[in-house]
């Protein structure tokens, strides 16, 4: 007989007939105050004299069938947020909901129910497959583990999965070093595939790879999502990548969500300093195009084991110094701005936000 809260995990995540629902206004996933500190430990008896902030308070909503992009700087938190997301990394504080289910408070079975729905692709496509085993058998392992299938209905599967990421029948008993870098990311997005889940994290699918090949593996992640119903949460650093498959985007700096808002109002009207000086950095194919406008960053990123007071990007802002008064300066450093909406649907973590609207 299964224990209450095995049941509860099973009957909140099932209760959407083909796993996830047509009310694209209904929350997936619920980020709370999440904090991962990684512990500075130094002397001979390995004492703890500080702590790495890698998230310090990350609160974020994702919907039912979007594909939320994260931005940010390497080192920022992007990726260890998505790890903490799935329990791959122990949170040191806050919660995460997952269609109400408090992932942070199942236990190992009820984990293990709770995992068929999150998946993850992970950034490096030959390090995150086992070069012991076969494409066929790295496919095959969660339907088993699951106990979905086996035998010739196993096989049968992960043929079918194989296809629907584009690799031939023919390739199911090969080792990862006998594909290109593209074909073994496509096996990766297939064994996520595999338990037909309702997130998948996307952690740098295509960053490892050429450009033509990145462009082959987004379309087939946009299909694959229309096709299944998925929802992403699509981690990366380059911006076009993300402008082209995101619905919403969050942008991070130093552990903490500065902005969110739907794709075209970050890229067209960035509400907070930080996101102005991401897209003007990136580069434009034109050689004629004027870049007189681009926001240059002063001083090196601060470290996260002691990160600024107040606003964590008052060190680098281009927008402090033009603030007309010192009480103004000084509330960017001792402050910590709450992130609030700014305008509809679009959240800024900045106290002088509306200057920068053109409106």
């Amino acid at each position: 007989m299964k224990e209450r809260g095995v049941q509860l995990v099973e009957t909140t995540l099932n209760s959407q007939t083909g796993g996830i629902s047509d009310d694209n206004s209904s929350v997936l996933l619920k980020v709370q105050g999440i904090k991962k500190h990684f512990p500075i430990k130094k002397g001979f008896f390995n004492r703890q004299v500080g702590a790495v902030r890698a998230l310090d308070g990350v609160d974020l909503e994702i919907i039912a069938g979007e594909t939320l992009g994260l931005v940010g700087e390497s080192g920022c938190g992007k990726s260890t947020l998505g790890r903490v997301i799935l329990r791959l990394l122990p949170a040191t504080e806050g919660q995460i909901f997952m269609q109400g289910t408090p992932v942070l408070s199942c236990n190992q079975t009820e984990m293990k129910i709770l995992r068929r729905h999150m998946q993850i692709v992970f950034q490096n496509p030959y390090a995150s497959l086992d070069p012991r085993m076969t494409v066929g058998q790295s496919i095959s392992e969660p339907l088993e583990v699951h106990g979905i299938a086996s035998g010739i209905a196993l096989r049968k599967q992960v043929i079918e999965l194989m296809s629907l990421t584009g690799l031939a029948a023919s390739m199911v008993d090969r080792y990862p070093h006998e594909f290109s870098g593209g074909q073994r990311q496509r096996v990766g997005i297939a064994r996520a595939l595999a338990l037909r889940p309702k997130l998948i994290v996307l952690d740098e699918p295509v960053s490892a790879l050429d450009v033509s090949v990145q462009a082959q593996i987004l379309n087939l992640l946009i299909d694959l999502r229309k096709e299944f119903k998925l929802t992403y949460l699509f981690i990366a650093h380059n911006l076009d990548v993300v402008r082209y498959i995101s619905d919403r985007i969050a942008v991070m700096y130093l552990g903490k969500i500065v902005e969110v808002g739907q794709c075209l109002q970050i890229y067209n009207t960035p509400m907070h300093p930080y996101s102005q000086a991401l897209i003007s950095a990136a580069p434009v194919p034109d050689p004629l195009y004027d870049r007189s406008n681009r926001v240059l960053l002063q001083g090196d990123l601060p470290s996260p084991a002691s990160p600024p007071t107040g606003c964590r990007f008052h060190t680098r802002c281009p927008l402090r110094p033009t603030l007309s008064s010192e009480q103004e300066k000084e509330r960017c450093s001792r402050e910590e701005p709450a992130l609030r909406e700014v305008k509809s649907d679009h959240f800024s973590a900045c106290h002088f936000a509306e200057r920068l609207s053109p409106d």
